[in-house]
């Protein structure tokens, strides 16, 4: 296990720099939500497992899929999405949806974006970047989180042009899935726009619990009364019993 994680990390780490565009294009709200709904299509009756960051982001028992909770950051992230893959039984299907909280200067506070373009950035700011399939915003996924209080006005201001999203995780899943061929969607709400003013934090993923889990189960009317955990179909479990990192991760 130790060895497997630490050549997967290697992987994940070791990336070269590319350069990267200043957009100006105005946002459509119209466009935004067609490319989530179009999200949503596509995970019609596949086997879909959540990678979520926070417990507060998603409420396991109001959703239809099984939810893996790992903690915050792209370590944290890769390490759950590593221990998952080692359960999985030979002839498993799954589809990853990586869901949580990101910081936007472009997008409204609560907007929910489909991201196609992963960008990684680490103590260096840029390295590589993943594309999906479709259309969809750009995310930069750091090791800090994105704002005037973690980085100077300037640097928030030059990357806000660059990037449509900032967040810390979402980059660990698309190397994950690309490296095992794994399908992967990225849905993200916005919960800041980089200035600082994060008065109520918890009250703000309260939110965008509230428009993940109603937007999850519009996608889903037909849900099933069961889970796929570990690749198995298997009666819903009571939320305290769902995957978490502690858990996935237990000796």
């Amino acid at each position: 296990m130790k060895k497997t994680l630490a050549l997967l990390l290697g992987g994940l780490l070791l990336i070269a720099c590319k350069s990267h565009h200043v957009h100006e294009e105005p946002v459509n709200n119209d466009d935004t939500m067609t490319a989530v709904n179009q999200v949503l299509e596509e995970l019609k009756g596949r086997d879909v497992v959540l990678f979520v960051a926070d417990q507060d982001e998603i409420s396991p028992a109001e959703v239809p899929f099984p939810v893996v909770f790992t903690g915050m950051g792209k370590m944290r992230m890769f390490s759950g999405l590593v221990k998952w893959h080692e359960t999985l039984p030979e002839g498993s299907n799954p589809v990853v949806l990586n869901i949580g909280s990101a910081g936007s200067a472009k997008y409204p506070i609560g907007t929910i974006v489909n991201c196609t373009r992963i960008f990684n950035g680490g103590c260096e700011l840029v390295h590589d970047c993943i594309e999906l399939p479709g259309d969809g915003a750009s995310i930069f996924s750091g090791d800090y989180f994105m704002s005037t209080k973690t980085f100077s006005p300037e640097q928030v201001k030059a990357l806000s042009q660059q990037y449509d999203l900032f967040d810390m995780e979402a980059y660990a899943v698309a190397q994950f899935c690309k490296m095992y061929d794994i399908p992967f969607y990225c849905l993200k709400a916005v919960s800041d726009n980089l200035d600082g003013n994060l008065k109520d934090w918890r009250s703000i993923l309260a939110d965008i619990r509230l428009r993940f889990t109603e937007l999850l189960n519009a996608g889903d009317e037909s849900a099933r009364e069961c889970d796929l955990i570990n690749g198995s179909i298997l009666p819903s479990l009571p939320q305290q019993e769902n995957l978490s990192l502690c858990s996935l991760l237990a000796p």
